[in-house]
């Protein structure tokens, strides 16, 4: 047994160990939010792993010239998967390019709103996606910041405090330009729809909620973030 081989059966023990340790809790909400985080671990490290597998998987395909059935057979997936991996590198080889006259879409910024009462989410119309924090475009010659104060007023009727970006990225559904800013309420917590044809609820939840309600997607800065400012319990933060 190899030293990858005695890594990986003691990951696996371990692994059983705190999800045994979840299970032992006794409070509700406790459990609830020990089950997400573990589960978020161990899905990162899954997709970490799968990433690896398939790096493997395309350079074998590159150097041996395999056909797809041998190489499914060699390296022991199915046929199926073989052909996504090689069809998704060949994707993302290709050059991406767009007519020059078509408009520059504009950033979004997403105000990551939090008070005592949970951080505040949305339910969008359309379902794409059906739960979101608060967001819009970023107008022309408008900061972030004082696009996350006019989106959260004008969706929720909230007054906020812009404070500090956390994090920029590149959506990975919507291919749009996001930008994360940290929030604090400046005039109470009574929430409400200001826009009817793009909100049907604004709600205040959990950490733990948000990421059921948002499928596990919530950006890993942002997530941070949350953890960090809600575990606090500071009426404001």
């Amino acid at each position: 047994m190899g030293e990858a081989d005695r890594e990986i059966d003691a990951a696996k023990e371990t692994g059983s160990a705190a999800l045994e340790a979840v299970r032992r809790l006794a409070g509700s909400q406790e459990k609830l939010e020990a089950a997400g985080r573990l589960a978020r671990e161990l899905r990162a490290i899954s997709d970490d792993a799968s990433a690896i597998r398939d790096e493997e998987v395309l350079r074998i395909y590159e150097t041996e010239k395999l056909a797809l059935a041998p190489l499914a057979q060699r390296v022991g997936i199915s046929k199926t998967r073989a052909h996504q991996i090689v069809k998704a590198a060949e994707k993302g080889r290709q050059p991406v390019s767009r007519p020059s006259t078509n408009p520059e879409p504009q950033p979004v910024v997403a105000a990551i709103v939090t008070s005592a009462k949970g951080v505040l989410v949305a339910r969008r119309n359309d379902g794409k996606p059906p739960w979101t924090f608060i967001a819009g475009e970023i107008e022309p010659g408008e900061s972030p910041a004082d696009a996350a104060v006019r989106e959260v007023k004008e969706e929720t009727g909230l007054r906020i405090t812009a404070g500090d970006e956390i994090g920029r990225r590149l959506h990975p559904k919507t291919g749009r330009w996001m930008v994360y800013i940290a929030a604090e309420t400046a005039n109470g917590t009574d929430a409400f729809v200001g826009d009817e044809e793009e909100l049907a609820e604004v709600r205040w939840v959990s950490l733990a909620m948000a990421d059921e309600l948002m499928g596990g997607t919530i950006f890993e800065p942002v997530h941070k973030h949350l953890s960090k400012t809600l575990e606090r319990g500071d009426p404001d933060a």
